[in-house]
């Protein structure tokens, strides 16, 4: 079980999505501030030398890979809530995400889901989907976690709700490796373009210097913004997901085409003789 619980509820997958029932949410409790990161040597590479107080790891599309197939699942299903349920205009709700960041938050910012109750029957419904079907579990990603700096505390940072993030750390086989989990509704529903989220995360991981945090993300909206607060950021992938080209994005200091890589961008961050990506685990 994930050690830690958050004050509040907890975040969204990246594309368009909304989160499960509050009562089935579980709350984070802040960590004590930690000291400010190991800053990296001058001239040295991003990762060289550099040794965060914590480490925030995205969910969906960063700690596995599926060529995203649980998004479009997701995404399904928020369109079909939306038509059906909110009877709005076909493609409607894509404008929202492309607005907003999510459908969720844009349907609460223009008033659309305007009560807890429909808010919640949202959530449910649209991570209401077979993520067993496209996860499982994977023993390089639990070894590379496991060869982390134990000094080190790891949370997942999501855009998503905290059941369906917890769903997937469960299935991944990684659920015990983390503090805790950082969701939509701990950032009081703002998404991971916001300045805001970064510094709700920040005090749930008790961490006062922005340049301590290392983020791990899939999104490149979610890297710019988070670089901009002073965070260190590695993106994970290489390619986008509607056009298939490559990834540029000059606001991460390291590109990696999955997480299991980050032993060898950061080398630093590991102890022990075995090298998460070779472990014959």
């Amino acid at each position: 079980m994930i050690r830690g619980v958050v004050d509040r509820a907890l975040p969204i997958s990246r594309q368009l999505i909304g989160a499960h029932s509050a009562s089935t949410a579980r709350v984070a409790r802040r960590a004590p501030t930690r000291a400010a990161a190991m800053p990296a040597p001058a001239g040295t590479d991003a990762m060289s030398g550099f040794k965060p107080a914590v480490i925030f790891f995205d969910c969906d599309d960063c700690l596995y890979k599926n060529d995203w197939k649980v998004a479009n699942m997701l995404t399904r299903k928020i369109e079909s809530f939306c038509a059906e349920r909110l009877q709005m205009k076909e493609g409607y709700a894509y404008e929202l995400y492309k607005k907003w960041g999510t459908c969720l938050r844009g349907m609460q910012q223009e008033g659309i889901l305007n009560c807890p109750e429909l808010l919640e029957e949202y959530l449910e419904y649209s991570h209401d989907i077979p993520l067993h079907e496209h996860i499982g579990p994977d023993p390089e990603l639990r070894a590379m976690l496991q060869s982390l700096d134990p000094s080190i505390p790891r949370w997942v940072f999501t855009a998503s709700i905290e059941p369906h993030a917890r769903r997937c750390l469960e299935l991944l086989g990684v659920a015990d490796m983390f503090e805790g989990i950082i969701d939509v509704r701990a950032v009081d529903w703002v998404t991971k373009h916001d300045a805001d989220a970064y510094a709700a995360a920040m005090r749930i991981a008790g961490v006062a210097d922005p340049n301590a945090c290392l983020f791990l993300d899939d999104s490149t909206s979610n890297v710019r913004a988070a670089k901009k607060v002073g965070w260190r950021t590695v993106l994970v992938g290489t390619h986008a997901r509607d056009c298939g080209s490559k990834i540029e994005c000059d606001e991460a200091d390291v590109i990696v085409d999955r997480v299991h890589s980050l032993i060898d961008v950061a080398p630093g961050l590991f102890v022990g003789d075995v090298a998460p990506a070779k472990a014959g685990v």
